[in-house]
């Protein structure tokens, strides 16, 4: 049995549909191809099939046998699924959008076809049996086998000057699904072209900067039935590019019958693909329009022609502006899965995840990266359904199982193959100082301050509510300066002026609070801050004051652990237990009375050891720990001569501005900070790092209190101490002299109510009791040879 390949038998006399007929080319080779490889090899196989022949055919093949073996095959493999539009289209078609995220090309385009679709529930760009029928024209064409009475089949006709075929009823985005490579020659700004050796000038080099590519074209086919179109107006735009000759371009004739100058132009383009096409000798191609299709190894010399200029496309597939990967492939069924611990790993770097590495810890620790912003991650618990919500299929199933078998596999062997990195964290330098805020990293230095992205910023940062704020600067007044000049000097800048001295406490809390917000580390200089109240008496703890909110303004610029002074106790081994390296200021809040603070002199002066329950210690070195804050609403007491105290520990007083009866809320009429809306911020951070500023320029300034009430207020906190000290004083200050043996005989005495509650020890006494002549202005001098106090 033999049947012409080289027609489509018997596909008119049926007045079958013209995708059909085009599918009865293949059919009717198959029904020829299959019985003749049968034949050839003698095969005696009840059944033998296509698939038989295909197999039992190497060797036997005439070229056209390959070419349809090679169509079967190519169109078997479902190639439009690896066609990100199709896919999306198609998915969105039946109900489900797929995630943009992973789109490869240009989104604008793909929602286009998503706006058509919903105008008009019908409409398929995607037309798989036209698609099939193209690739079957385009591979006999380009290999040679295609024969004039297929145009029929295929539909090509030719319409004035333009040959139109299966290319020209799919969309560009699927054209470059084929089996093999093309590439296109098109002519090179045609219509401009044509127009400019029509009228005998010189074509300009920049013409689509003096008008858009696309208005130009619109204006050429504008005519007198479009509405609101007139002559003039057609000639006035296109004159910027023909000038005084624009209207030898836009004739009365052309624009009073529709279609007239496209016909003309499209003459010169048939004409021009014709000369190509004999220039070069090309026997196989296909032409779309302005342009011709070819083979990619074929071979093309003359690119010029009279003045029109061929350019080439090597590669007619959407381009790709989106390089991004999943941790799967499928074949768009939710089968043929394939996933591999390297293909994770990809995934997941892609995700920003990132592995750390620390010192003595030899776990995975897997953190999520965005901005430079990492935050810890649950992997054992929280990968799989991150991936499971990165699947990007109509069908889901498949892949959702596939991934919980890999959980405890391929998903944990990824990780190990990510590259660990040393988890530091960004810190100010000596002279910058920066803030990681939405729009970018803003940093202060001595000469500007400027607003980096995030690739040029080194470290990381730990979330922070910063980073969810867009910044700019505003120099006008914050509610927050206005807060702190009140605590800090006791009147309202707003309503009442600063004497030279007030002015000058409030530069000194303001430079306070820059040096607290610079996260820089000077081994030679590094003060605690306490935040106490003036004038406490010690003997109840009124507070609202405004600490608080100076710790609370602190902490939506920086890092900031809080420690209650209740629950730290200096002896207690595990104080540091959850302080990581990205806490940036370590508060400890509202200490009472008696609090030991030459406790923290090693965390001052140099790391911490964080001793963590069930686990090792771990250090965080001085450059990497907090600056540390204390509160207190009690007196902070300081011997005199102790310069290592003084050294370590500089104090700002808050004024009794605000109290119970007088609240911030009072004064400003709305909550601080929760109730600020986006300038207020603006002004907030804008301030911040004015006070940075001044605390590069002046330092952080000690102020200067008189200590002697606060030492006597927090060395008799009590009315028994203090009433105990008065009833021995008053026995020892009638003596022309007295010693601390003498002070402690008397308070040891068998009639001394509290001779067993050891308030004064050989230790303190002497302290004592020189704070109390100084507090009441005893003159009496100690002699050390003596050791006595003499009037």
């Amino acid at each position: 049995m033999s049947i012409n390949t080289n027609s489509p038998a018997k596909s008119l006399e049926n007045g079958k549909s013209k995708d059909k007929l085009k599918d009865l080319i293949f059919r009717d080779w198959e029904a020829e191809f299959t019985p003749r490889i049968q034949f050839e090899v003698k095969s005696r196989k009840e059944v033998f099939t296509f698939e038989d022949a295909v197999l039992k055919s190497i060797g036997r093949r005439t070229e056209f046998d390959e070419l349809m073996i090679s169509y079967s095959g190519f169109i078997s493999s479902d190639p439009l699924l690896n066609n990100d539009y199709y896919k999306y289209v198609n998915s969105y078609a039946q109900g489900k959008e797929l995630n943009l995220k992973y789109f490869k090309h240009n989104k604008t385009k793909l929602l286009e076809y998503y706006v058509k679709f919903d105008k008009d529930k019908k409409y398929n760009p995607f037309n798989k049996p036209q698609y099939e029928s193209y690739v079957l024209f385009m591979m006999l064409k380009l290999k040679g086998h295609y024969k004039l009475e297929y145009d029929e089949v295929f539909n090509v006709k030719q319409v004035g000057s333009r040959e139109y075929n299966p290319m020209t009823s799919i969309p560009s985005v699927i054209r470059g699904e084929l089996p093999f490579e093309v590439k296109e020659f098109d002519i090179y700004r045609a219509f401009y072209t044509f127009l400019c050796n029509q009228l005998g000038i010189k074509q300009n080099a920049d013409v689509y900067r003096l008008i858009d590519k696309r208005k130009f074209n619109t204006l050429l086919n504008l005519h007198s039935g479009c509405k609101n179109t007139t002559i003039a107006g057609v000639r006035s735009q296109l004159a910027c590019v023909f000038g005084e000759r624009v209207d030898e371009v836009i004739t009365d004739k052309c624009f009073n019958n529709n279609g007239t100058l496209f016909n003309h132009l499209t003459v010169y383009e048939k004409q021009a693909i014709e000369s190509f096409v004999t220039a070069n000798n090309l026997k196989n191609f296909v032409r779309l329009h302005d342009g011709i299709f070819i083979l990619s190894d074929a071979v093309c010399e003359v690119l010029e022609l009279e003045n029109v200029l061929f350019k080439i496309k090597e590669c007619i597939k959407p381009p790709i502006e989106n390089e991004i990967v999943n941790f799967y492939s499928s074949d768009g069924f939710g089968s043929d899965i394939k996933t591999s611990p390297k293909r994770y790993a990809d995934f997941f770097i892609q995700e920003k995840f990132i592995r750390v590495s620390e010192a003595g810890n030899d776990t995975i620790t897997i953190f999520k990266d965005s901005n430079n912003v990492i935050n810890p991650f649950n992997y054992k618990t929280d990968l799989v359904p991150f991936c499971k919500y990165n699947i990007n299929d109509f069908f889901t199933d498949g892949i959702e199982n596939q991934i919980a078998k890999d959980s405890q596999n391929a998903i944990i062997q990824s990780l190990q193959l990510l590259t660990p990195i040393p988890l530091i964290y960004n810190q100010d330098t000596k002279t910058t100082c920066g803030i990681p805020f939405k729009n970018g990293f803003v940093e202060l230095n001595f000469f500007d301050t400027i607003i980096k992205p995030y690739s040029e910023v080194s470290g990381f940062f730990a979330p922070h509510a910063a980073q969810q704020r867009e910044f700019k600067f505003d120099n006008n007044q914050s509610v927050f300066e206005v807060f702190l000049c009140m605590v800090s000097t006791g009147k309202d800048s707003r309503t009442e002026s600063l004497t030279d001295s007030e002015n000058k406490t409030f530069h000194d809390f303001k430079s306070m609070f820059g040096y607290l917000l610079h996260t820089y580390k000077d081994e030679s200089f590094n003060p605690a801050i306490i935040l106490s109240d003036a004038k406490a008496n010690d003997l109840s703890r009124n507070g609202g004051r405004g600490k608080s909110l100076i710790t609370k303004a602190i902490a939506e610029v920086r890092t900031v652990m809080l420690k209650a002074g209740s629950e730290f106790d200096p002896n207690y081994l595990f104080n540091f237990s959850d302080l990581t390296k990205s806490h940036q200021v370590y508060v400890i809040d509202d200490v009472m009375a008696g609090f030991n603070y030459n406790s923290l002199y090693t965390q001052i002066s140099g790391g911490i050891n964080c001793h963590r329950k069930g686990k090792p210690a771990t250090m965080i070195d001085f450059k990497e720990s907090p600056k540390i804050i204390i509160t207190t609403n009690w007196s902070y007491r300081v011997e005199e001569n102790s310069t290592s105290t003084q050294r370590r520990f500089f104090e700002y007083q808050l004024t009794d501005y605000f109290n119970l009866k007088r609240t911030p809320k009072d004064v400003f009429g709305h909550v601080l900070f929760d109730e600020w809306d986006v300038k207020e911020w603006h002004r907030f951070y804008t301030f911040c790092f004015g006070c940075v500023e001044l605390y590069f320029d002046n330092g952080l300034q000690r102020i200067e209190y008189n200590k002697i009430d606060d030492n006597y207020r927090a060395n008799f906190n009590n009315d028994v101490m203090a009433g105990e000290m008065e009833r021995i004083m008053s026995e020892v200050l009638i003596l022309d002299h007295f010693t601390a043996s003498d002070f402690m005989a008397i308070y040891k005495r068998h009639d001394s109510e509290f001779r067993f509650d050891h308030l004064f020890t050989h230790k303190n006494v002497k302290h004592l009791i020189d704070t109390y002549l100084k507090y009441h202005s005893i003159k009496m001098n100690y002699s050390q040879r003596l050791r006595q106090w003499q009037k």
